[in-house]
Parts: C-alpha cells; structure tokens; sequence
C-alpha cells in the first residue's frame, strides 16, 4: 500500500499544470492562482489534521521559522507558474523536479557534506538534462531561455526551502501540522502579495471556482497527505524514489491535454534529470554496494 500512495503523491504533483493552466488561460494571474491552491488546501489539510486530533497549536519560535519556510515554498511555486507562460508545462515541471540535486548541492557546499561520487554523477546528469530541456538537440522550439532561468530559480527556491525544514527542525508538529501551517502561511503571503501588486481576482465561474478548488485538493492536500502516509510505511527514500512520477505525468498531461509538442530532447532530457533525482535519493545505498564491490574484489 505504501508504494501506491508514493505513486498516488508523485502523481498529484506533477498534475499542477493540468489545473493550473485552465486558470491561467482564463485570466486569473499567477498571484491569485496560487493563494486558491494554499487556501484551500490549508482549509483541507486543516480538517485532516483535526479529523486525526493532533494539536494545531505550536511554540511561536517553530511558527516563526515556518512562516519564513513558507516565503521560499510560495516563491517556488510562483516561478514555477510564471515559467508556464515560456515553456511547456512537462518542461517546467521537469526543471522544477531538479530540486534535490540542489539540495545535495547546498548541503555538501555549505553544511560539508562529503562529496562522492554519486552525487557528480548526478550533477553532469542534471546538466545533460537542462541542457537538452533547453532546446540542446534543436528540437524544442517552445522553451524559451527566461522560462528555463525561471524554473531553475524556482527549483533552487524550492531546495533552499527543504534545506531551512532540515535546519529549523520543527520538534513539536507533525509532518501534517507542518504542511497545514506552510499552506496556510503561503496563503498569507500570496494574498498579500496578490494584493500589493493589484493582482488579486475571484473566479468568474462556478466552473473556475471548482477548478480551483481541484488544484488545492489533488496538487496540496492529497499529495502531501499520501506522502506523509507514504514515509510512514515504506520510509523516506524509497518515497522519494518513487517521486520520479511527477515529471512524467505533468509532460503526459501537457502533450495529451494541452497538445504540447513532443521532442526526442525532451524525453531524453526528462529521463536524465529523473535519473540525476534517482542517483542522489540512492547515493548512500548506492556507495554501500560499490565499496562490497571492491571489497570482494
């Protein structure tokens, strides 16, 4: 069952441009489409973890430290959907997916870390794979360079985000409780900043309201919730591991629905980055096997 809901997760993410774009080409801006995902998927999440009686409540230094979280997970999110408007959804997704590489990256950079070999396996892998996302074999006329920069920001804000969880260390909350307060400090903070920038706009449509709704409950609440239960039964990294399903589905999602091309670059690219994400997930089990290797030898 734990395998399912690691697949069930990996997937609901990579469905963000499937409710994402509907949004956008209607005329809700970015700024608005994401405080509905946060919203609502903190009202969800909220009910989850009440529905489970853990407390809500938790000590104003953790809370803090989460609402600082909370900028950097939005500030991802939000790049990653302005990156819609300059590159394919599966591209960006994929981009976006390069976060853990970049988590290895800081960690080795600025917590020493020891580097090994897995990780600059990884890294040259991540490399091929930008580089073909980026239109490397000529094939890939709709990615345009501001898009990918975009989502590299986006995927650096997204591993600087995961970085500062691994730091701040929140003791008294669950991983439940974390993800409500994170969806609903980002909630905050896209109003906000929705409003700051004039953006702000409510659904024209029941139809759009309901689309809205979608994207919270598929993209925030039920991928993190079957991510958390995912970890609980077959642990962290084989969770992980199984989170190569997001870029898949997303680029799926945008050449089935949303007709974007299809390139030899950019399933080799997509399969490189997955790879680069696979070999950085393993690394410790993967440098094991190599040193029984020479120690048989």
């Amino acid at each position: 069952m734990g395998y399912i809901l690691a697949l069930i997760s990996s997937a609901a993410f990579g469905l963000i441009p499937l409710f994402s774009l509907p949004l956008l080409h209607a005329g809700m801006s970015a700024e608005s489409v994401l405080f509905y995902r946060f919203f609502f998927g903190a009202l969800l999440m909220g009910c989850v973890v009440l529905a489970r009686r853990y407390p809500l409540a938790g000590p104003l230094s953790e809370l803090g430290r989460l609402a600082a979280m909370s900028a950097l997970y939005m500030l991802a999110a939000l790049l990653m959907i302005l990156g819609f408007a300059y590159l394919p959804s599966g591209v960006a997704a994929t981009l976006q997916f390069l976060y853990p590489v970049m988590v290895m990256l800081i960690m080795v950079i600025f917590f020493r870390e020891k580097l090994r070999l897995t990780t600059v396996c990884a890294i040259l892998l991540a490399l091929c794979g930008v580089f073909l996302l980026g239109g490397g074999m000529g094939d890939n006329k709709a990615v345009q360079p501001l898009g990918v920069v975009l989502l590299l920001l986006s995927a650096l804000s997204n591993a600087l985000y995961i970085v500062g969880l691994h730091v701040a260390k929140p003791r008294k909350m669950t991983g439940l409780v974390v993800t409500f307060w994170v969806l609903a400090f980002g909630a905050l903070i896209c109003l906000a900043n929705a409003l700051a920038t004039r953006t702000f706009s409510l659904p024209d449509t029941l139809e759009e309201l309901g689309v809205a709704f979608l994207l919270a409950a598929v993209t925030a609440a039920l991928s993190n919730l079957t991510l958390v239960l995912a970890v609980q039964r077959i642990g962290s990294t084989m969770t992980s591991v199984l989170g190569v399903m997001e870029p898949p589905t997303a680029v799926c999602v945008g050449i089935l629905i949303f007709n974007e091309p299809s390139s030899a670059g950019l399933w080799i690219g997509m399969s490189l980055i997955c790879l680069a994400v696979l070999v950085v997930m393993l690394g410790p089990q993967l440098s094991a096997w190599a040193a029984r290797l020479r120690a048989k030898a």
